[in-house]
């Protein structure tokens, strides 16, 4: 039944972003004086699954680094929209939390290169850019306040809507949400006419369940966890792109930490990227499966090549003012190379 829950592993889900942020490695600490909590924002609900599984992260993680660090987790969104984090963030009062690459644009202006539209079309193209930019990327977010902890994406980009989406004429004519830091998405809306209805991330699931809005873009495993499945009944065979962003920690937070701490977690991360990361990725296509199953109805986009050509237009407006044509042409020619 379209609405029912869908019995997605939102636990699993959890414990890839905490393990991205912390995660335990075998060592010996020093005993901090003082142990520290770092606080962290997820805009996913808590759940009695989840609660049990933080706790049990938690015990592992004080007993491996004798106390010296701890999580608390702000969850559905309790510390505020993304905009919301990020901003108590810069000003201390959160410490990490999993961003999107337009917010990770603030203190990372370059990354919006790994959502330009119509660049992507496979993940091995996704991972090559990326992992060419992260050196770079990781410098000037940590020269301007943040310790990126992992750079990954939370799934396949997708439409999910309450009438069937299939082209372009069908999009004009719905009630799509506008994410309102997202230039590319603004920038498509104005070539193909449609109005977007500008909503922060935890406005979304209100404004489905009131028909503000008829259309999102998300993940799978993502419209799962924020429930936004509930008020659609209809979401794209095709992937559109992908959702990405990182885990970023404050450096203030970050810097206080002992350095032997710092060392195995920079280890731990880099160690077991890939591995949550495929995770992740798994858990989107099982998402989507589900979906299926509960009674989504899937859509095939017609005339694919429209959706492109406006993607690609819209990549060609954006040089020079969002990203520089520099940083496209390695993009491109990088992509090219895993192209299927």
């Amino acid at each position: 039944m379209v609405g029912q829950k869908v019995s997605v592993t939102r636990g699993g889900l959890v414990l890839v972003l905490l393990a991205s942020l912390l995660g335990v490695v075998p060592g010996t600490f020093a005993k901090a004086a003082e142990q520290q909590v770092l606080k962290v924002a997820l805009a996913i609900p808590r759940t009695q699954e989840i609660a049990i599984e933080v706790k049990k992260y938690n015990d592992k993680l004080a007993a491996m680094t004798n106390n010296a660090v701890s999580v608390r987790v702000y969850w559905g969104g309790a510390a505020g929209d993304d905009t919301d984090v990020l901003r108590k963030m810069k000003t201390g009062q959160m410490d990490a939390a999993p961003l999107s690459v337009e917010l990770c644009s603030q203190f990372v202006r370059q990354a919006l290169v790994l959502v330009s539209p119509a660049l992507f079309t496979n993940y091995k193209q996704l991972d090559a850019v990326r992992a060419a930019l992260t050196p770079a990327m990781n410098k000037e977010a940590y020269d301007n306040g943040f310790k990126i902890m992992a750079w990954g994406d939370v799934g396949r980009l997708r439409l999910m809507s309450k009438q069937p989406i299939s082209s372009l004429s069908d999009f004009k004519k719905a009630r799509p949400w506008l994410y309102p830091q997202s230039e590319a998405l603004k920038e498509f809306y104005k070539q193909v006419g449609a109005t977007g209805i500008p909503l922060g991330l935890m406005e979304v699931y209100g404004a489905l369940q009131t028909n503000m809005i008829d259309v999102v873009w998300i993940s799978a495993v993502m419209g799962a966890a924020l429930q936004w499945h509930t008020g659609t009944h209809f979401i794209t065979e095709q992937g559109m792109g992908f959702i990405t962003g990182a885990f970023a920690v404050r450096r203030g937070a970050w810097d206080a930490l002992p350095q032997n701490v710092r060392d195995s977690m920079t280890q731990l991360a880099e160690e077991q990227g890939q591995k949550n990361q495929l995770q992740i990725r798994k858990e989107d296509e099982r998402s989507y499966r589900k979906l299926i199953e509960r009674g989504h109805k899937p859509v095939k986009l017609t005339n694919l090549n429209e959706w492109v050509k406006v993607g690609e237009a819209v990549r060609e407006r954006q040089i020079g003012r969002v990203y520089t044509k520099e940083l496209v042409v390695k993009a491109e020619q990088i992509a090219k190379q895993y192209a299927d």
